[in-house]
């Protein structure tokens, strides 16, 4: 019983944290940030690549992207910028 409790907990913070990510990724490219919204797909697919072995590391990829996500939306690359 403690097995699956864990298991719907997981699903549902990494179902929340995929959310979260998606809907800044949607905000980036509705406001013309292209470049930032590009390489912040590119990290998600990236991380969701390199920890998709196991349910944990997804949800760890996932977190991870969404932490980038943020930072990457309060502070654009500069580098990128057109």
């Amino acid at each position: 019983m403690i097995c699956i409790k864990e298991n719907i907990m997981e699903l549902a913070l990494m179902g929340v944290a995929l959310a979260f990510n998606l809907l800044i990724l949607k905000y980036k490219l509705e406001n013309d940030r292209w470049v930032d919204a590009m390489l912040d797909g590119a990290i998600l697919v990236s991380l969701a690549l390199i920890f998709g072995g196991t349910i944990k590391g997804l949800i760890i990829a996932t977190i991870a992207s969404a932490i980038v996500s943020l930072w990457l939306l309060a502070f654009p690359p500069k580098a990128l910028a057109i």
